[in-house]
């Protein structure tokens, strides 16, 4: 009967001699470990190597552990944890022996076991890295000679790629301080004074539980490398090897190109599509046993996380290609990803990957719910309740026999109710009640009091209160609001805000308005980007009357960009009539 699990402190020698054929699994992420991360490791090395020398006592330096599924009496032995540390020691080998030419065969011995071309027999790498960097990791860093060329490489190489190349120009040079004798004690040290616990199990549920466990930095695995472990295995069960490989790098290249971060939050959404509720369990449980598709696997990734992974790049980069209507949805969804939830994706997806050849519908979509995520936003409206708002929108969104039609999606809808709070929300203190929302909500004001004309680059950025939060006493200040209630009324609107760039807020914070406008608008002789700032330049007083004006034109923007009527009625609105009036 097969063990379910062994550990066992091996030394290095042991581990790279031949007991182990480690390779990286598709599921696994690329190399990523920095030229800090490594030094750090060869002078911890160095170190101890030292200490050893004036210690009577033996000692073995522990490395870690690693976690690994492997079978008994098989060397094959697949990585679930300690790829960085077993990566970046091969490369260390590889170092040493460049720079030790008299044990070059003994440490190559530690990087392959030599193949005799005689009998035709290849040589059998101690470390396979994962597939996309196979061929690359043995021709530069395993094979004599190729880390040197991987050093004087000048080539753009991509992220894994590059991190090996600049961790191996590191050891390289680390090496070459050492005195020769110091090298070769560093290379026995290494080899016999040197352990990891080896955690081995047949299975990947049991490997990742251990890792788990062992392992909180979440370097390496995350849950949608459970999934992809998974499902390219049941692929592999269903239909073979070689289509197990091409749906690996299909997978891969899906994640590469939408960004690991990017990827594992698209699993979370896809399965916020078919829960329609908050996540009660791991993301992987949840996955697997509501995303219908799950047990079809090969169906799963060509239309389910495929279709899903185009639209979700539409959406998060805002960058939507259509012959009509492109750039009014790239603009509703720059400003849906300023709000600080994401709550509103699923629907999004949902609907983009339906409509996504039908424009004018996306447009109308997108109009809607960029008013009801502001409005979910500017009302502060709990958590529990946005996500079952959203719910019931994808709910209305999913059934095959909608057409696309908005007046079918009633959750868009906002009630008479429901536009007098989203009024009296943005009428009142938005800065000190919507500390998270408060610059999406004024740079939104911002983009459309301008003629759209010329994009800003909305970064680093603060807002700034005209009228100070704290005015001098013997300020123009008290004089224009003498009444403290009244000016405190005013400090927080939207007439009194203005977005301003970091460097210049605080070097105008509590002057008179006349300085303040210097500040603001002759900086390093350049005017102010943003229209609501300029419009203070033009006034040479900033007093109670004005901001009643100021504050009523600026609530109207809002109010009829997002179609909002004070006086509506109770009557159910029609979202369909209000795009065309839009």
């Amino acid at each position: 009967m097969a063990k379910t699990l062994e550990a066992h402190d091996k030394l290095i020698r042991e581990i790279f001699e031949g007991s182990y054929q480690f390779e990286i699994p598709d599921y696994q992420r690329p190399y990523a470990w920095t030229t800090e991360q490594t030094e750090e490791l060869f002078n911890d090395l160095v170190s101890a190597m030292q200490d050893s020398r004036t210690s009577t006592a033996t000692t073995q330096y522990f490395l870690g552990s690693i976690v690994l599924i492997k079978n008994d009496r098989e060397p094959k032995s697949s990585v679930v944890d300690g790829q960085q540390r077993l990566s970046t020691l091969t490369m260390l080998f590889a170092a040493l022996r460049a720079a030790m030419p008299d044990a070059a065969d003994d440490i190559t011995d530690f990087l392959y076991k030599k193949g005799k071309a005689s009998l035709g027999e290849k040589n059998e790498y101690r470390l396979l890295a994962r597939e996309e960097d196979a061929d690359f990791f043995r021709k530069f860093i395993q094979e004599p000679g190729g880390i040197e060329r991987l050093i004087e490489n000048t080539e753009k190489l991509g992220d894994s790629r590059l991190r090996y190349r600049e961790n191996a120009s590191l050891l390289q040079r680390k090496i070459a301080e050492l005195s020769p004798v110091d090298r070769d004690a560093l290379w026995k040290f290494l080899a016999n004074d040197c352990s990891l616990v080896v955690i081995s199990t047949p299975d990947l549920e049991a490997a990742y539980r251990i890792f788990s466990v062992l392992n909180n930095r979440g370097l390496d695995l995350a849950p949608i490398d459970i999934l992809k472990a998974n499902i390219l295995g049941s692929i592999r069960k269903i239909a073979g090897e070689s289509k197990s490989h091409a749906y690996a790098k299909k997978w891969s290249e899906i994640e590469s190109k939408l960004g690991r971060e990017a990827f594992g939050e698209l699993f979370g959404h896809i399965r916020t599509v078919y829960t329609k509720q908050k996540q009660r369990a791991t993301l992987v449980k949840e996955f697997q046993d509501n995303v219908t598709e799950y047990n079809s696997p090969i169906d799963l990734i060509d239309n389910v996380i495929t279709p899903y992974a185009e639209v979700w790049e539409f959406v998060r980069e805002a960058d939507f290609e259509a012959t009509e209507h492109a750039e009014s949805i790239n603009d509703y969804l720059s400003w849906l990803n300023r709000v600080d939830f994401k709550d509103w994706v699923p629907p999004a997806i949902l609907y983009f990957k339906k409509f996504r050849n039908k424009p004018a519908l996306l447009n109308e979509f997108f109009r809607a719910l960029e008013r009801l995520t502001y409005f979910l936003a500017v009302t502060r409206v709990g958590i529990n309740e946005r996500i079952e708002t959203f719910a019931a929108l994808t709910k209305e969104i999913e059934p095959a026999s909608f057409k696309g039609d908005l007046i079918a999606l009633t959750t868009l809808a906002l009630t008479a109710r429901q536009q007098r709070e989203f009024i009296a929300a943005l009428d009142g203190d938005i800065y000190r009640r919507l500390p998270k929302a408060r610059m999406a909500l004024m740079l939104r004001l911002e983009a459309l009091v301008s003629d759209g004309s010329k994009k800003q680059a909305f970064d680093h950025l603060s807002l700034e209160h005209v009228l100070p939060q704290t005015p001098p006493v013997d300020s123009n200040w008290t004089k224009w609001f003498p009444d403290e209630e009244a000016r405190e009324s005013w400090t927080h609107r939207l007439a009194n805000l203005v977005p301003l760039h970091i460097r210049k807020n605080p070097s105008a914070s509590n002057y008179d308005f006349e300085t303040k406008k210097n500040v603001y608008f002759t900086g390093k002789g350049t005017s102010s980007p943003f229209i609501l700032t300029n419009e203070a330049r033009s006034q040479a007083e900033w007093k109670p009357a004005f901001l009643v004006e100021r504050q009523k034109r600026l609530l109207g923007i809002l109010s009829k960009h997002w179609q909002l009527d004070l006086n509506a009625t109770d009557a159910k609105p029609n979202l369909a009539l209000e795009a065309a009036n839009g």
